[in-house]
């Protein structure tokens, strides 16, 4: 229980900081900012269905899932320049929606682990935010990457989405068959997104520090 206490406090300052400065944030920064106060609201309804109501609470990352791919979907699409890699982000995003709602209403019902959906996720951000770095460092537009915050939250993204894409890709089978190797993975993908935010708010130091922008 404490880790989760320790990672929702992060993903509340992460909200609260966030907040506070979004007006002086670029605009793929103000996507991330509603991203993680998103997420942050999402899981404590989550969190509040479990410990008080005492139901079942995997339905709410199922509608999480897509309105987070959305968000970082479009986050890229304003930080990626060339105009094919922002349709097919575009065109990913409704075809993810989309699949995703199918896979809920097929596959894997409300009450099961979306496993499939969390896997196309991680494959689609990691795909964008490794495209993101690859220009970055082919461009080489940017003089000190250490103080590019978008090359921090592209990093993080690439990083945590790979990791997932085997932890959680096994986790509806594991919840039916082994539910102690299940926890074991879901311990490490918390671990993940507590270092994601972690870097998240790195980022935003970085830019609070460096741009020009963040002065005004």
């Amino acid at each position: 229980m404490w880790d989760t206490l320790l990672y929702v406090a992060l993903m509340g300052v992460s909200t609260y900081l966030y907040t506070v400065n979004y007006r002086v944030l670029t605009p793929p920064l103000q996507l991330l900012a509603i991203n993680i106060t998103v997420t942050f609201i999402a899981t404590l309804y989550a969190i509040y269905i479990v410990r008080v109501d005492r139901k079942d609470n995997i339905h709410i990352y199922h509608i999480l899932s897509i309105i987070q791919y959305t968000l970082y979907g479009l986050l890229f699409s304003k930080s990626i320049e060339q105009r094919f890699i922002k349709r097919l982000i575009w065109l990913s995003i409704g075809l993810f929606g989309s699949i995703s709602l199918i896979l809920s209403l097929t596959i894997q019902s409300w009450s099961q682990y979306n496993s499939y959906e969390i896997t196309i996720f991680n494959v689609l951000i990691s795909c964008w935010s490794g495209y993101y770095l690859w220009r970055t460092f082919v461009d080489v537009k940017v003089l000190a990457l250490e103080r590019e915050a978008l090359f921090w939250v592209a990093t993080g993204l690439f990083f945590t989405s790979l990791g997932n894409f085997f932890v959680q890709g096994l986790m509806d089978y594991l919840i039916t068959n082994s539910e102690p190797y299940a926890l074991t993975v879901y311990w490490i993908h918390e671990l993940m997104d507590f270092v994601l935010f972690g870097i998240f708010l790195l980022a935003l130091y970085v830019y609070l520090r460096y741009s020009p922008n963040s002065h005004r």
